[in-house]
């Protein structure tokens, strides 16, 4: 079976290259199914079944698999310090405790980082192509993980935190763009979402259980060793992402319109020159890339493009939305503050504190790959919706539990606790990780893509070093009621993403260009069309306009 389906009147899926004898003949099979956009539904059906094992998709993967190392660093590094904080080495070394000011300025130097790496992603992405932002990325992280590596104090590893937070921005800016503008229509859920679940969560499992391993260290090396093995992903992007190909959007921006076609060719048509998906792709890209150059002003200090009509202005708010205001709903507190919950419910033993991160991170990484394959089927919208209510349910007990422990609960009931932490993490890690860096690169135009996620991680920094310096504090000092505060966020939330998401289920990205630019963009995205398929031929009808 191939990935091009639809869904028919009954409800029932159809591949649309299926019960095929004639891909180009009078006589192919007619079926009626709803789709999104005619136009791509009519390319795919043209050009007949396109499997898992085709040729273009056999190139693409390794592709996109050495990509995902970009956000394999993230991980990493999230993953890292939460299991170093359970470290008595670490504490003892650089005399810090679990929480207080001192460890949330540790924790969140890495954020300022991000802050001042936000100012440059945009023009190392869009000046000199999507590779060279990742190259570069990959430098700043591998000078800091050596600085943090051969630490002699708290400054130095503060220092190379903070180069870590540039290079992790720089090159994350670059790399979901590459990864959106060079996946096929059909597939740029399953690999945009792949690229940062599957990435995020192979590094943050090599993280956790590296930390386990050498937790049960008495030295020093117990934390070097798993800072030292975060310089191999950013070696390996640095040392090879300049043998592929470059974004064929990218080129198509700068007049290299025949290098962008051969790659269209190539990597999404089978090596057919005269593909229905590759003409109309390139046709819609050099339509959009000629309306982006009339509104462009060419400066790449000046962000004002991104606000310049109203429906930039409103993907901008569903860029903070989605990618800063969900940093308030306590998935942060989770993923790096794990230990000093476990200590102030009771579990203070750092060999059980270590385990118990470690398996959270297996389940989130389970859940979060099985979200990639669903990401198609249940649509954009859905999964934020889910996601912002099943996790904000798992808090509700978190909360009391929290509230009734005070340092001393149950052994029972505080493993009851670390399976709501779990639970928590397979809800968010299913509906929200593959989506944190597909929808924002789908949302945004051509033109101010990479600007657009430099603005998001300069106010993701922003969001991230309130959280990460707040939340220590106030587990210190209003502990519980830190959940209660969270939970609340989390309903808030559910609500301003009932509103606002805009579903990107079967678009093109330039088709998303109409949607935008409706009045009620929300409505819009949801709606769907009949059409009679005749394979080999495309749409003969569009039966429901």
């Amino acid at each position: 079976m191939g990935y091009n389906t639809f869904h028919t009147e009954e409800g029932m899926e159809v591949d649309v290259g299926m019960d095929v004898t004639d891909h180009s003949g009078p006589s192919g099979k007619v079926k009626q199914a709803v789709v999104e956009n005619v136009a791509l539904a009519d390319a795919l059906v043209k050009d007949g079944v396109t499997s898992w094992t085709s040729p273009s998709l056999l190139k693409l993967y390794p592709i996109i698999m050495l990509i995902t190392l970009n956000t394999a660093m993230n991980g990493y590094d999230g993953s890292l310090m939460s299991s170093m904080n359970a470290m008595p080495a670490f504490h003892k070394y650089f005399n810090v405790g679990k929480q207080g000011p001192a460890t949330g300025l540790l924790f969140a130097i890495y954020t300022v980082g991000q802050l001042v790496g936000s100012l440059f992603a945009a023009p190392a992405a869009d000046r000199l192509g999507r590779r060279f932002g990742m190259c570069s990325g990959a430098f700043f992280i591998v000078i800091g993980t050596i600085l943090q590596a051969t630490s002699k104090n708290i400054d130095q590893f503060m220092g190379g935190r903070f180069l870590i937070g540039f290079g992790v921005t720089v090159g994350c800016t670059s790399g979901p763009i590459y990864v959106v503008e060079i996946s096929p229509p059909s597939m740029r859920g399953l690999f945009g979402g792949l690229y940062y679940a599957f990435g995020y969560c192979a590094g943050a499992l090599v993280a956790s259980w590296t930390c386990y391993g050498t937790g049960k260290m008495s030295g020093d090396w117990s934390w070097r060793i798993p800072v030292v093995i975060q310089a191999f992903p950013a070696a390996i992007i640095f040392c090879t992402v300049w043998l592929l190909p470059e974004s064929p959007r990218w080129q198509i921006a700068n007049d290299q319109r025949e290098k962008a076609r051969s790659f269209f060719v190539e990597y999404h048509g089978n090596g057919n020159e005269d593909s229905a998906i590759v003409n109309l792709q390139m046709e819609e890209i050099e339509r959009e890339t000629n309306y982006d150059k009339e509104l462009s002003n060419n400066r790449w200090w000046d962000y004002r493009p991104l606000f310049s009509t109203r429906d930039r202005c409103f993907r901008i708010y569903l860029l903070i939305l989605v990618g800063v205001f969900n940093k308030f709903v306590g998935g942060a507190v989770i993923s790096y503050y794990l230990p000093t919950i476990l200590d102030n419910i009771g579990i203070k033993s750092p060999d059980k504190q270590l385990l118990i991160n470690a398996l959270n991170v297996v389940f989130s990484s389970v859940a979060s790959v099985f979200g990639c394959f669903y990401v198609d089927k249940f649509g954009r919208r859905n999964l934020y919706l889910w996601g912002a209510l099943l996790t904000g349910l798992c808090y509700i007990p978190m909360n009391v539990i929290a509230a009734l422990a005070d340092g001393h609960v149950a052994t029972g009931t505080g493993y009851a606790f670390v399976a709501f932490i779990y639970l928590y993490g397979v809800f968010f890690s299913f509906c929200w990780m593959p989506l944190q860096t597909l929808y924002p690169a789908e949302i945004l135009p051509n033109d101010i893509r990479a600007q657009g996620f430099a603005f998001q991680e300069l106010m993701n920094g922003l969001a991230s070093f309130i959280n990460t310096y707040a939340t220590p504090v106030a587990l210190e000092r209003i502990g519980w009621k830190t959940y209660t505060i969270f939970l609340i966020f989390h309903f808030i939330y559910l609500g301003m993403l009932w509103w606002s998401i805009v579903e990107t289920k079967g678009r093109s990205l330039e088709e998303l260009e109409e949607i935008f630019a409706d009045p009620h963009p929300v409505n819009k995205s949801l709606e769907k069309h009949k059409v009679l398929l005749a394979t080999g031929q495309g749409v003969k009808a569009d039966i429901d306009p």
